[in-house]
């Protein structure tokens, strides 16, 4: 059988997800469809291959090592008559997918077929540009000749077709100036990076609905993914570190408990950021501010999907403000975004329950490293066959530590036990969003941070009005100061 087409992805999950889409769409033909993905079984993919499927779907690693191992299917790249790329900017991004070009170069071999080959390549950032980088700028300014200018979109694009060898591109751009969806309402908060904790916390427990958050490292994430589950919010993790299987297993049984729960939580690093339709997310939390443009408008596009109202909130710590700032420049904001409102007085009983799950984490941590260490040492023990000499007092010493280690353990879990019994936000409590005139009742169930938000943005140009009508009235009151001492002068 012949191959017809090929579908080229950054990533393993999206890999599996157009497949799953595909499969729905040919259910009634006799065409068949096989995944070529890393971290899985490369004897069950050759097995597959060996069935002739019209589709390869795979991601550019594996695909290129079979070939090169000299696959019968996959001899016959050459001859596809569609290929398409996803997220294109991402896989052609220097550094990253290396095998990419030599599968082009291999697919762009037969000169005959090429005529007929029609290429597709995807991306909701294909044509976002950035600024020079600063060490740029100043060699530029050192150097009159110097040839450093920055991309235009058209530019960029160009780059992209010849790389991957289009020659008559037609261009079909459907994204917005902003970068994000129309029907997504974009804010963030500002405070210290011991404070994050605290705001998630608040924000998952204030407002109802599936949340998605996202951290710039898969130590973030594991550290989210333990202390949101002493606190029971039941989350999930996705990362690149975890194996395949586990990873496909999380999202499967994520994608089922966001149908399932109506504020199910997965902690994810950017391998969950492009092109994953994971179905009725809310809200996109960023716990870090993203290192790059690009990472925000696919995070923040994993809600407001499919016409749906969606909120991305960005955390964001001090040091993380020249982020910020090229974020907001790379992206044409010329306002900051608006400030998501906090009422300080929940915050109280949201740091106490955070703080000891801290403390909790901690002591486990202590307690898996004390009998990983003493696990290693009688193992070595054993495979050297010696005998471990142990001092009584140093045995009962350490029996007493540990005693001590599980003690202090139990009370701290015990004490949060008590505090997650107890309602966290009393109801009938009411009053006033600071630095904004809305009123909220915390008797409202199912509230939703989309409502408050929008209620926010209305209050804007309200409170701007305000502003500027008490400082014209100041002006004017200074105005009539001078005057009556200039007058005072002159008499």
């Amino acid at each position: 059988k012949p191959l017809y087409a090929l579908i080229l992805t950054p990533t393993r999950e999206l890999a599996i997800q157009i497949k799953d889409h595909l499969t729905k769409l040919i259910k009634y033909t006799d065409i068949k469809i096989a995944v070529v993905l890393g971290g899985m079984a490369a004897v069950k993919q050759e097995r597959i291959l060996s069935k002739g499927p019209e589709i390869v779907i795979a991601t550019p690693g594996r695909l290129w090592e079979l070939i090169q191992q000299g696959n019968p299917h996959l001899s016959k790249v050459d001859s596809i008559k569609y290929l398409a790329i996803d997220e294109t900017d991402r896989m052609l991004e220097k550094g990253h997918f290396q095998e990419l070009q030599q599968l082009l170069e291999k697919i762009n071999t037969n000169e005959k077929k090429l005529e007929e080959k029609q290429t597709f390549v995807f991306s909701a950032t294909l044509t976002m540009v950035h600024d020079i980088p600063e060490y740029l700028q100043k060699k530029k300014r050192n150097h009159v000749k110097s040839k450093i200018q920055k991309f235009t979109p058209g530019q960029k694009l160009q780059k992209i077709m010849a790389l991957v060898g289009i020659k008559n591109p037609k261009i079909i751009d459907v994204t917005k100036e902003s970068g994000t969806a129309t029907n997504l309402m974009e804010c963030r908060i500002a405070c210290t990076i011991d404070h994050k904790d605290y705001y998630l916390y608040y924000f998952l427990k204030r407002y109802a609905g599936r949340t998605l958050v996202f951290c710039n490292s898969i130590g973030c994430v594991k550290r989210l993914a333990t202390l949101f589950g002493i606190l029971d919010c039941k989350p999930l993790a996705l990362h690149a570190s975890m194996q395949q299987k586990q990873r496909l297993k999380n999202l499967e049984r994520n994608n089922h408990r966001f149908q399932a729960d109506e504020n199910g939580l997965l902690i994810a690093t950017d391998v969950a950021a492009r092109g994953l339709d994971i179905p009725n997310v809310e809200h996109v939390i960023h716990y870090q501010v993203p290192r790059s443009s690009e990472s925000y408008v696919h995070r923040s596009g994993r809600t407001a999907r499919a016409q749906k109202d969606g909120i991305t909130v960005l955390m964001m710590e001090p040091s993380e403000k020249q982020y910020y700032s090229k974020l907001c420049k790379t992206l044409g904001r010329t306002e900051d975004l608006p400030m998501f409102p906090i009422i300080d007085r929940l915050l109280v009983a949201v740091k106490e329950r955070v703080d000891i799950a801290r403390e909790i984490d901690k002591l486990e941590l202590k307690c898996r490293r004390d009998n990983s260490q003493k696990g290693w040492l009688r193992k070595a023990v054993e495979d050297m066959d010696l005998i471990l000499e142990e001092d009584e007092d140093d045995l009962a010493t350490e029996i007493k530590e540990t005693a001590d280690l599980k003690r202090q353990l139990k009370i701290k879990k015990r004490q949060l036990e008590s505090l997650m019994s107890k309602v966290l936000f009393p109801k009938g409590f009411s009053g006033k969003y600071p630095d904004v005139n809305i009123e909220f009742k915390l008797n409202t169930e199912n509230q939703k941070a989309i409502d408050i938000m929008k209620k926010v943005i209305e209050e804007i140009p309200k409170e701007k009005k305000e502003r500027n009508k008490r400082s014209s009235v100041k002006k004017g009151f200074f105005k009539k100061k001078t005057l009556r001492k200039s007058n005072r002068k002159n008499v």
